[in-house]
């Protein structure tokens, strides 16, 4: 039997088991300390988490793809509106076009301009019946004449052709006539080569090109790849541009030409088809609120020799074509004498609001910069009107140089 040994006659170990004793009282206290303090650090972390939003920086790209306005916040556009929305709109040249605007006593239109290179909205200006509303750039109206840039981006993508190519035609120029739509030549037919149809608007020989040589496929296909069916901005989406669905041969001849009350088109985007003019080829997105992200948009619509003929064709129209008359003696004008200057016109009657449709499609670009602008006005005409859009787009044009 092992013997036990009395503590009150051993004194050393009563003290070792009291010493025992204190340490683990303190280590109990030190755990029961340990376990509070984690558990009102991770309540409060957990606090933290649920009220503090997402750093900044982390959602900054959502942030700019996010629309925070409306086109409804566009129908007056002031300092204020500029200011508040971050646009990237010029507010000396935006206040010039109303100024033009109210001097001619504008009675329907709209007209935008866009930096060709950034895409950055420069002016977005739309007046109504009512007065002031610059949403009315972003809608669709009457392309007319307009389409003819497609057909002939299709012509010489797609079938070879060139400035130079040559076509013929009988009567008058600016009409459409299913008798006239035909490929026998006779001692009345007249001779003209596509840049001279392109500067003045031939629609015959732009509806021969379409029923003869092109067909609906490579028509609506570049139609597609230059913007249309499709929202020209990416901050919301505005109306599509769209065309007409041929049936039959004339259908065709209509869409070819632009001349029929179905292919739609807004300010904004025949301003966009032209920086791919400008661009050699590529196409820029527009731009209406400024972002910390500088990357430029661009689509390569066409082929780049396409872009440098179809530029070509356009100065011609400035030079010797249906908008010569606005743009002459542009040589001694100590601002236009330094830009290369292109477009391309349109007209037809409509309704809602009744009136002819004047369009002026182009671009200017200063020589010795490489800056330029492509300008997208369209104006409703009464019987009495002041103006056309190619003068108030020429305005534009110098005042915006005149500035630089």
């Amino acid at each position: 039997m092992k013997r036990q040994f009395p503590i009150d006659e051993y004194p050393s170990l009563k003290r070792t088991r009291k010493r025992r004793f204190i340490r683990l009282r303190y280590i109990l206290l030190l755990i029961l300390i340990l376990v509070s303090l984690f558990f009102f650090s991770g309540h409060n972390s957990v606090k933290k988490i649920s009220s503090v939003p997402v750093p900044a920086k982390k959602i900054e790209p959502a942030r700019e793809s996010v629309c925070v306005f409306t086109k409804k916040d566009l129908v007056r556009i002031d300092q204020n509106t500029i200011k508040n929305h971050n646009l990237t709109i010029d507010w000396d040249l935006q206040q010039f076009i109303a100024e033009i605007a109210a001097k001619y006593k504008l009675y329907y239109g709209s007209i935008v301009v866009i930096n060709a290179q950034t895409g950055d909205v420069l002016a977005l200006y739309g007046q109504n019946t009512s007065g002031q509303d610059c949403s009315i750039g972003l809608e669709t109206d009457l392309a007319a004449s307009i389409f003819k840039l497609v057909t002939v981006t299709a012509a010489m993508d797609q079938r070879g052709f060139t400035s130079r190519s040559m076509f013929y035609y009988s009567g008058n120029a600016h009409t459409l006539y299913k008798k006239q739509l035909t490929n026998k030549r006779n001692k009345w037919c007249m001779d003209i080569s596509l840049a001279d149809a392109f500067a003045r608007s031939n629609n015959i020989v732009f509806a021969k090109l379409g029923t003869m040589y092109l067909g609906v496929e490579p028509i609506d296909l570049t139609a597609k790849k230059m913007g249309f069916w499709k929202s020209p901005l990416k901050e919301f989406e505005s109306a599509p541009s769209s065309i007409l669905i041929p049936k039959d041969d004339y259908n065709l001849a209509e869409l070819a030409c632009g001349f029929n009350k179905q292919t739609r088109i807004s300010p904004l985007h025949a301003a966009q088809m032209v920086t791919a003019v400008m661009n050699g080829g590529c196409m820029v997105t527009p731009k209406l609120v400024r972002t910390q992200n500088a990357n430029v948009m661009k689509i390569q619509v066409m082929k780049k020799e396409t872009a440098q003929d179809l530029s070509a064709m356009m100065e011609r129209t400035v030079r010797a074509g249906t908008v010569a008359k606005s743009f002459r003696r542009i040589s001694s004008d100590r601002v236009l004498k330094y830009l290369d200057i292109g477009a391309k016109s349109g007209s037809i009657d409509g309704d809602q609001p009744k009136g002819k449709r004047n369009w002026f499609v182009g671009y200017a670009k200063n020589r010795n910069t490489g800056e330029g602008i492509a300008i997208g006005c369209l104006l409703v005409l009464e019987s009495h009107f002041r103006i056309e859009a190619d003068m108030f787009s020429r305005l534009v044009i110098r005042h915006y140089f005149l500035k630089r």
